[in-house]
Protein backbone atom coordinates (compact mmCIF):
# COMPACT_ATOMS: atom_id res chain seq x y z
CA UNK A 1 0.00 0.00 0.00
CA UNK A 2 1.01 3.09 -0.76
CA UNK A 3 1.81 5.96 1.32
CA UNK A 4 1.59 9.77 1.86
CA UNK A 5 4.68 11.11 3.22
CA UNK A 6 4.04 14.87 5.33
CA UNK A 7 6.75 17.35 5.94
CA UNK A 8 7.11 17.88 9.85
CA UNK A 9 5.41 20.71 11.00
CA UNK A 10 8.51 22.90 11.61
CA UNK A 11 9.24 23.00 7.51
CA UNK A 12 5.38 23.08 6.44
CA UNK A 13 5.23 26.23 8.89
CA UNK A 14 8.20 27.81 6.91
CA UNK A 15 7.47 26.93 3.49
CA UNK A 16 4.22 28.83 4.04
CA UNK A 17 6.13 31.65 5.35
CA UNK A 18 8.31 31.43 2.16
CA UNK A 19 5.65 31.80 0.41
CA UNK A 20 3.45 34.05 1.88
CA UNK A 21 6.56 36.54 1.60
CA UNK A 22 6.94 36.07 -1.71
CA UNK A 23 3.39 36.96 -2.54
CA UNK A 24 3.84 40.06 -0.33
CA UNK A 25 6.94 40.93 -1.99
CA UNK A 26 5.11 40.43 -5.67
CA UNK A 27 2.26 42.93 -4.38
CA UNK A 28 4.56 45.52 -2.89
CA UNK A 29 6.64 45.39 -6.49
CA UNK A 30 3.77 46.06 -8.44
CA UNK A 31 2.70 48.79 -6.38
CA UNK A 32 6.11 50.50 -6.22
CA UNK A 33 6.09 50.01 -9.69
CA UNK A 34 2.97 51.94 -10.42
CA UNK A 35 4.21 54.62 -8.18
CA UNK A 36 7.59 54.88 -10.61
CA UNK A 37 5.43 54.91 -13.62
CA UNK A 38 5.61 58.12 -15.55
CA UNK A 39 2.39 60.37 -14.99
CA UNK A 40 2.36 62.37 -18.39
CA UNK A 41 -0.40 64.44 -18.94
CA UNK A 42 -1.92 66.80 -21.92
CA UNK A 43 -2.94 69.32 -19.66
CA UNK A 44 -2.85 70.28 -15.59
CA UNK A 45 -6.66 72.20 -15.33
CA UNK A 46 -7.69 73.65 -12.41
CA UNK A 47 -11.48 73.56 -11.86
CA UNK A 48 -13.73 75.01 -9.31
CA UNK A 49 -17.51 74.73 -9.37
CA UNK A 50 -18.46 76.87 -5.98
CA UNK A 51 -20.01 79.33 -7.75
CA UNK A 52 -23.30 81.55 -7.12
CA UNK A 53 -25.56 83.89 -9.20
CA UNK A 54 -25.33 87.83 -9.36
CA UNK A 55 -28.08 89.89 -9.79
CA UNK A 56 -29.50 93.00 -8.12
CA UNK A 57 -31.66 91.50 -5.03
CA UNK A 58 -28.85 88.62 -4.61
CA UNK A 59 -25.45 88.36 -4.90
CA UNK A 60 -23.92 91.82 -5.84
CA UNK A 61 -20.52 90.59 -6.70
CA UNK A 62 -18.48 87.52 -7.37
CA UNK A 63 -14.51 87.01 -7.72
CA UNK A 64 -12.74 83.73 -9.18
CA UNK A 65 -10.68 83.53 -6.57
CA UNK A 66 -8.28 80.91 -7.43
CA UNK A 67 -6.57 82.44 -9.83
CA UNK A 68 -2.64 82.35 -9.33
CA UNK A 69 -0.91 85.53 -8.88
CA UNK A 70 -2.23 89.06 -9.15
CA UNK A 71 -4.95 88.19 -12.08
CA UNK A 72 -8.53 88.73 -10.47
CA UNK A 73 -11.80 88.29 -12.75
CA UNK A 74 -15.03 89.42 -11.22
CA UNK A 75 -18.80 90.21 -11.94
CA UNK A 76 -21.01 92.70 -10.24
CA UNK A 77 -24.80 94.10 -10.55
CA UNK A 78 -25.28 97.44 -11.00
CA UNK A 79 -28.10 100.05 -10.95
CA UNK A 80 -29.52 102.92 -12.14
CA UNK A 81 -32.14 105.22 -11.56
CA UNK A 82 -34.80 105.07 -8.23
CA UNK A 83 -37.89 103.36 -9.45
CA UNK A 84 -38.57 100.08 -11.55
CA UNK A 85 -39.98 102.40 -14.72
CA UNK A 86 -36.88 104.88 -14.92
CA UNK A 87 -34.01 102.64 -13.54
CA UNK A 88 -31.71 100.05 -15.90
CA UNK A 89 -29.84 97.39 -14.50
CA UNK A 90 -26.79 95.44 -15.49
CA UNK A 91 -24.52 93.00 -14.62
CA UNK A 92 -20.86 93.81 -15.51
CA UNK A 93 -17.57 91.95 -15.98
CA UNK A 94 -14.05 92.20 -16.16
CA UNK A 95 -10.43 92.19 -14.73
CA UNK A 96 -10.74 93.76 -11.01
CA UNK A 97 -6.52 92.77 -10.68
CA UNK A 98 -3.64 92.29 -12.66
CA UNK A 99 -3.76 91.21 -16.60
CA UNK A 100 -7.42 89.85 -17.98
CA UNK A 101 -9.25 89.14 -21.29
CA UNK A 102 -12.16 88.18 -21.62
CA UNK A 103 -13.49 87.06 -25.08
CA UNK A 104 -16.54 89.63 -25.90
CA UNK A 105 -19.14 86.02 -26.43
CA UNK A 106 -21.26 83.77 -25.57
CA UNK A 107 -20.33 80.58 -26.58
CA UNK A 108 -22.98 77.65 -26.82
CA UNK A 109 -22.43 74.83 -24.59
CA UNK A 110 -22.67 72.32 -27.58
CA UNK A 111 -19.41 74.27 -29.00
CA UNK A 112 -16.19 74.03 -27.64
CA UNK A 113 -13.58 76.62 -29.70
CA UNK A 114 -9.90 77.38 -27.78
CA UNK A 115 -9.37 81.37 -27.47
CA UNK A 116 -8.06 81.90 -30.44
CA UNK A 117 -10.61 80.44 -32.62
CA UNK A 118 -13.26 82.39 -31.13
CA UNK A 119 -14.22 85.49 -33.38
CA UNK A 120 -14.91 88.06 -31.18
CA UNK A 121 -13.29 91.74 -29.88
CA UNK A 122 -10.63 91.12 -26.38
CA UNK A 123 -11.87 93.14 -23.70
CA UNK A 124 -10.22 93.54 -20.14
CA UNK A 125 -13.48 95.24 -18.56
CA UNK A 126 -15.42 96.52 -16.88
CA UNK A 127 -18.20 96.26 -19.52
CA UNK A 128 -21.70 95.62 -19.51
CA UNK A 129 -22.16 91.87 -19.97
CA UNK A 130 -26.17 92.33 -19.45
CA UNK A 131 -28.73 94.45 -19.27
CA UNK A 132 -31.95 95.53 -18.48
CA UNK A 133 -34.66 98.58 -18.14
CA UNK A 134 -38.65 98.30 -18.22
CA UNK A 135 -39.24 97.58 -21.39
CA UNK A 136 -36.27 96.61 -23.10
CA UNK A 137 -33.37 93.63 -22.09
CA UNK A 138 -29.88 92.61 -24.02
CA UNK A 139 -29.12 89.98 -24.29
CA UNK A 140 -31.99 86.85 -23.89
CA UNK A 141 -29.79 83.93 -22.52
CA UNK A 142 -31.11 80.51 -20.92
CA UNK A 143 -29.39 77.89 -20.11
CA UNK A 144 -25.16 77.02 -20.03
CA UNK A 145 -23.01 79.98 -22.09
CA UNK A 146 -19.53 79.61 -21.72
CA UNK A 147 -17.60 82.95 -21.37
CA UNK A 148 -13.33 82.42 -22.56
CA UNK A 149 -10.94 84.29 -20.57
CA UNK A 150 -7.32 84.79 -20.66
CA UNK A 151 -4.88 86.13 -18.08
CA UNK A 152 -1.48 86.24 -17.29
CA UNK A 153 0.26 84.22 -13.77
CA UNK A 154 2.67 86.80 -12.49
CA UNK A 155 3.67 83.85 -10.19
CA UNK A 156 5.35 82.54 -13.65
CA UNK A 157 6.93 85.47 -15.19
CA UNK A 158 3.52 86.96 -16.38
CA UNK A 159 2.56 83.70 -18.72
CA UNK A 160 -0.59 83.55 -20.29
CA UNK A 161 -3.13 80.97 -19.39
CA UNK A 162 -6.43 80.37 -20.93
CA UNK A 163 -9.83 79.60 -19.33
CA UNK A 164 -13.51 79.57 -19.63
CA UNK A 165 -16.41 79.99 -17.49
CA UNK A 166 -19.66 77.72 -17.20
CA UNK A 167 -22.65 80.74 -17.01
CA UNK A 168 -26.42 80.85 -17.08
CA UNK A 169 -27.76 83.95 -17.52
CA UNK A 170 -31.34 84.89 -16.84
CA UNK A 171 -32.40 87.71 -18.38
CA UNK A 172 -36.09 90.21 -19.72
CA UNK A 173 -37.51 93.32 -19.15
CA UNK A 174 -38.12 94.86 -15.85
CA UNK A 175 -41.49 95.39 -16.09
CA UNK A 176 -41.93 91.11 -16.22
CA UNK A 177 -41.60 91.47 -12.13
CA UNK A 178 -38.35 89.23 -12.06
CA UNK A 179 -34.59 89.87 -10.86
CA UNK A 180 -32.97 90.52 -14.28
CA UNK A 181 -30.75 90.57 -15.29
CA UNK A 182 -29.23 87.31 -13.06
CA UNK A 183 -25.97 85.35 -13.89
CA UNK A 184 -25.25 82.23 -12.32
CA UNK A 185 -21.25 81.06 -12.66
CA UNK A 186 -21.72 77.37 -12.35
CA UNK A 187 -18.29 77.19 -12.95
CA UNK A 188 -14.52 77.90 -14.21
CA UNK A 189 -11.59 75.94 -15.21
CA UNK A 190 -8.08 77.06 -16.37
CA UNK A 191 -5.11 75.40 -18.19
CA UNK A 192 -1.81 76.07 -15.94
CA UNK A 193 0.75 75.14 -18.50
CA UNK A 194 -0.38 77.56 -21.44
CA UNK A 195 -2.36 75.54 -23.71
CA UNK A 196 -5.39 76.92 -24.78
CA UNK A 197 -8.60 75.09 -23.07
CA UNK A 198 -11.43 74.29 -24.93
CA UNK A 199 -14.75 75.78 -23.61
CA UNK A 200 -16.16 73.46 -21.04
CA UNK A 201 -13.26 70.73 -21.40
CA UNK A 202 -11.82 69.24 -18.46
CA UNK A 203 -8.76 67.11 -20.18
CA UNK A 204 -9.21 63.33 -18.86
CA UNK A 205 -6.53 61.76 -17.29
CA UNK A 206 -3.63 60.06 -19.50
CA UNK A 207 -4.06 56.46 -20.69
CA UNK A 208 -0.56 56.25 -18.53
CA UNK A 209 -1.47 57.61 -15.51
CA UNK A 210 -4.78 55.61 -15.41
CA UNK A 211 -2.97 52.16 -15.79
CA UNK A 212 -0.62 53.52 -12.79
CA UNK A 213 -3.48 54.27 -10.54
CA UNK A 214 -5.21 50.75 -11.70
CA UNK A 215 -1.73 49.06 -10.60
CA UNK A 216 -1.62 51.08 -7.19
CA UNK A 217 -5.02 50.21 -6.50
CA UNK A 218 -4.07 46.26 -7.55
CA UNK A 219 -1.22 46.33 -5.24
CA UNK A 220 -3.18 48.47 -2.26
CA UNK A 221 -6.11 45.73 -2.31
CA UNK A 222 -3.75 42.98 -2.80
CA UNK A 223 -1.82 43.65 0.19
CA UNK A 224 -4.81 44.04 2.30
CA UNK A 225 -6.19 40.82 0.71
CA UNK A 226 -2.75 38.98 2.31
CA UNK A 227 -3.04 40.84 5.58
CA UNK A 228 -6.34 39.59 5.77
CA UNK A 229 -5.90 35.93 4.96
CA UNK A 230 -1.99 34.78 6.49
CA UNK A 231 -1.95 32.44 9.14
CA UNK A 232 -1.76 34.11 12.44
CA UNK A 233 1.81 33.84 14.10
CA UNK A 234 2.37 31.72 17.07
CA UNK A 235 4.33 32.99 20.07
Amino acid sequence: MKTHKTLPTAMNLGMEKTADLSKLVSLLALAAGAAAMPQKSSAMVVYDNQGGTVSYTGLHSFILNNLPGNAQLGFQANRRGSSTVTSKRSIVGGQLGGYVRLRAAWIPSSQHPLWNQIAASTRSGPFAMATATYSHHNPDLAGHKYLAFEFQDSTAGNALRYGWIDITLANNDLNTGGDYPAMTINAWAYDTTGAQLGMGLVPEPSSVSLLALGALALGAKGVRSWRKKRPATTA
